[in-house]
């Protein structure tokens, strides 16, 4: 009973502020004249104050009235819970831990609080994005917002818009604190915002009275599952708090994350014996932190070759990332707690929130998750852990990113020490399943388990991925697989117990989904079916918890060969314009951890009054009196890390494999994407474009902000050439991107990075956008037939390269230092007198002569010198001319 009980508290937790999208949408409008539900409200002066907790208590009886589990259920009180925490004065045990943890969770907040009517209909969300801060970023204020629509992978409703584009307006300075309204830019819309409100809540009603009609006996815990997957939706675009500064975090995430708390929370008192004790303590450790990393998936991803094809790689990325789900999954069934603990999981990385007495469990969770990735990846994947205790003082302002530090550090030291607790003897004993005078073609493997010449894991993987282009969505089933199998066909995979089938045809399982009782598991929708309303008739849902998950599709159907076998490698390759070569490209966020620790850190001001002034924190940018740069506090809750995760995940798994269904990028596939990087493959004419394209992308949606930046690597390879190779090669090509940038000791700090390398050269991806201009001159050239410059300039910047070569091996000098060397040589003068013999016109001499001698394209400057990348348009435009 005690676990059914949690399940009511997580649901309520989960629901304590939904009445916010539902007041300003106008629903429930009952609720503003039933005193049994303004009664739920505190009041001031006689006035009833935060109304939507009246809403959010008519929600719960119309909510009720649709589940049998909630309309029969022992705990009828969880409604009570859900709305009255922003009275002080309930009673019970579990209303004050939804009351504290919501305190918890909304630490966050901005000083600057303020009350002004109407506000909360004009107000749109922040971007977190725009006002980080590691050493470069001036702005104090955001003057982007996102638009109030549903979550989608759509660049128009998840991308933040400037204030023209979204019609806003600056708002006068409430408390006639701030002198200069750039400081703080609260932009509101012009027109009051019910009917997106209105259209948003009513998208949740439908969507929930759609589940209540096909599961009306779904059971409580399916529920609580089901609905973060609903409110993500439609509240992930939805402001918490509009009475603040900056609301930069969305009604979604403080959901979730009061959840979390008020899980761990109920959990730790009630194990304490005597619940109501210590519950408002600050410094008590009562949480744990956990950040889980597998190390190793890379290498497992890579490690095949050309005979496990291209829908094989696609086969073990997919397993990879979707066995990180299983397994975050099985580590809260172990422990008995719900999805709510559940803070991140996307690359290969996950974080939950424990209660502090369950760290142990966890860590033998952790020990039986290892134990299935020694057997099943013999010792190439390992589950690292990580820990760190979380008190109540530390959801304040800035103070959780100690917690994130501190987990990481731990992760650290826990990965030096892998498979720790399986070296017992037996470990060590020679393998015997094995023939020494064979070898998997794919992997290398001499396992005996093979079909043909493959092993029995990459034949399974090829079989994944060959199914992948047609999957919709995925089910997976705990303790209860043979009878699913025999009522839902389709292929099929173990993952740590749990058994995973692969569901196409989505629109056409209604009969197969309704003839099944309840079933001990999940309906997992991929890609676009994970944004479609539960009314929509391809979406037909089971008895069980539903949720959603971008993987990146495989776009074959553009790829297809006449027998109707998808491309390999090889056909990559031949595909390709001018040099027939595949692509490698591989892309991450630099400095994505120092972001989190550090980069959270937002202006300080000077207050106008005492403590409990309201004009608390509406002074003056307090500005250190030695340095003259602005003092900054940390802002890293628990809610703005959350969001920003999320965030960032969002734009790499759900929006870039979008780019990839334009025309330009038909012949490139995403194998990965998703945390804060990806992995492409393709014909390699298309990949810079795509390179250029996201980071473009990447740049407006963290709304130009000069300390959020991405780098990148891409190689080229021939069809048949080792795929892991490749992906090792990209991997150093992407480091060389990265210090670019350093190499020539340009930015403020060694932290800067923002680079590409391409074709073996690092550039700035400034100076990249000029390269590709650079090709685009020699395009009419080599057009008319003409290859002489082409071909002198190639010369040149080969002889150019192994001068440079020499002067660091014989004179130890840097690379930077040996170009720099060099710059005034012979090269010049040839370069000036072969300007001159080719070109008669005055006008194009001197064009080329800006370029190759001047470092000036179009009237831009190169940040480093032209000649010392020059290489990589040349190449670049010799490669797409070659047949």
């Amino acid at each position: 009973m005690a676990e059914k009980k949690l399940h009511f508290l997580v649901l309520a937790s989960l629901l304590h502020d939904i009445g916010k999208l539902f007041e300003r949408g106008g629903l429930f409008q009952e609720a503003q004249e039933d005193h049994t539900y303004l009664d739920r409200c505190p009041t001031k002066h006689n006035i009833h104050t935060h109304v939507h907790s009246a809403y959010t208590a008519a929600f719960c009886d119309w909510l009720e009235e649709k589940f049998d589990c909630l309309r029969t259920s022992s705990y009828r009180e969880w409604k009570d819970w859900c709305s009255v925490h922003h009275r002080n004065d309930e009673s019970g045990f579990e209303a004050t831990v939804i009351r504290v943890s919501d305190r918890l969770s909304a630490r966050e907040r901005d000083e600057g609080q303020y009350y002004r009517k109407g506000i909360h209909l004009k107000t749109l969300l922040e971007p977190i994005t725009e006002r980080l801060f590691i050493n470069k970023n001036k702005k104090l204020a955001a003057f982007h917002r996102f638009p109030l629509t549903r979550l989608s992978s759509n660049k128009e409703s998840f991308f933040p818009g400037s204030a023209e584009e979204l019609g806003l307006e600056v708002m006068d300075n409430p408390e006639d604190g701030v002198a200069d309204p750039a400081e703080w830019s609260h932009l509101l819309t012009r027109e009051p915002l019910v009917k997106e409100y209105r259209k948003l809540g009513e998208g949740l009603l439908a969507d929930l009275e759609e589940l209540s009609r096909c599961c009306p006996s779904i059971a409580i815990e399916d529920l609580v599952a089901t609905v973060p997957m609903l409110l993500e939706r439609y509240t992930a675009m939805v402001p918490s708090a509009t009475n603040v500064r900056h609301p930069d975090i969305s009604l979604f995430d403080h959901l979730r994350c009061t959840a979390a708390i008020a899980q761990a929370l109920y959990l730790f008192q009630i194990n304490r014996g005597n619940p109501l004790e210590g519950i408002s303590v600050e410094d008590e450790a009562k949480w744990v932190l956990v950040c889980g990393d597998f190390s190793g998936i890379q290498k497992f991803i890579y490690n095949l070759t050309n005979k496990g094809a291209a829908k094989g790689l696609r086969g073990r990325s997919f397993y990879v990332q979707y066995m990180c789900k299983v397994c975050a999954d099985f580590f809260l069934r172990r422990l008995d707690l719900t999805p709510a603990a559940l803070l991140y999981n996307s690359g290969g990385k996950f974080y939950l929130l424990l209660p502090a007495h369950l760290a142990e469990g966890g860590l033998n969770v952790r020990q039986e998750i290892n134990k299935w990735l020694l057997e099943e990846f013999g010792g190439e994947v390992y589950l690292g852990l990580g820990l760190a205790e979380v008190t109540a003082a530390m959801f304040s302002q800035g103070e959780m990113s100690s917690a994130w530090k501190t987990a990481a550090l731990d992760l650290e030291r826990d990965r030096t020490q892998k498979f720790r607790e399986a070296l017992a003897p037996e470990f060590f004993a020679p393998a015997t399943d094995f023939d020494p005078t064979k070898s998997c073609a794919v992997c290398g493997s001499r396992s005996q388990m093979r079909d043909g010449d493959r092993c029995e894991t990459c034949r399974r993987l090829e079989e994944i991925g060959a199914k992948l282009k047609d999957t919709e969505a995925i089910l997976t089933v705990w303790n209860d697989s043979n009878r699913i199998r025999n009522i839902i066909d389709g292929p099929s995979f173990p993952l740590l117990g749990a058994c995973c089938l692969l569901i196409k045809g989505l629109s056409d399982r209604k009969e197969q989904f309704n003839s099944l009782d309840r079933i001990e598991g999940e309906l997992t929708l991929l890609n676009e079916f994970a944004e479609m309303s539960f009314s929509d008739p391809n979406v037909p849902i089971p008895n069980c918890a539903v949720s959603g998950m971008y993987l990146g599709k495989w776009e074959s159907d553009r790829q297809m060969k006449q027998d109707g076998i998808p491309w390999d490698f090889e056909d990559y390759a031949l595909n390709s314009e001018g040099i027939k070569r595949l692509g490698v490209l591989r892309m991450d966020v630099d400095n994505l951890g120092l972001l989190f620790i550090q980069g959270l850190r937002f202006a300080r001001r000077k207050s106008l009054g005492t403590a409990t002034d309201p004009k608390k924190g509406w002074g003056e940018v307090v500005v250190n009196p030695e340095s003259g740069e602005v003092e900054r506090r940390p802002m890293a809750s628990i809610s703005r890390m959350v969001t920003l995760s999320r965030q960032l995940n969002h734009f790499f798994s759900g929006y870039v494999p979008t780019l990839l269904k334009e025309e330009r990028f038909d012949r490139c596939q995403v194998i990965y994407a998703g945390g804060d990087d990806l992995f492409v493959i393709g014909s390699w004419d298309q990949l810079p474009l795509l390179a250029k394209t996201i980071r473009d992308q990447f740049r407006t949606f963290c709304c130009g902000n000069p300390d959020v930046s991405i780098s990148g690597g891409l190689i080229l390879q021939r069809g048949r050439y080792p795929i892991y190779k490749g992906a090792q090669l990209a991997g150093l090509a992407e480091e060389m991107g990265k210090y670019a940038r350093r190499n020539w000791k340009l930015g403020s700090s060694e932290t800067e990075k923002n680079g590409f390398c391409f074709l073996g050269v690092p550039v700035l991806w400034e100076d990249f956008d000029l390269a590709e201009e650079v090709t685009k001159m020699l395009e009419p050239e080599i057009r008319r037939g003409k290859r002489g410059l082409l071909s002198f300039l190639l010369h040149t910047v080969r002889a150019n390269k192994l001068h440079v070569q020499s002067l660091c091996f014989v004179r130890g000098l840097s690379i930077p230092e040996a170009w720099i060397e060099i710059e005034y040589g012979p090269w010049r003068w040839r370069t000036a007198y072969q300007l001159r013999r080719r070109y008669d016109d005055a006008k194009e001499r001197e064009r080329w002569a800006s370029v190759l001698l001047g470092d000036s394209i179009n009237g831009k400057k190169a940040k480093v010198p032209v000649y010392t990348w020059l290489e990589l348009p040349l190449r670049w435009t010799e490669f797409i001319h070659r047949t």
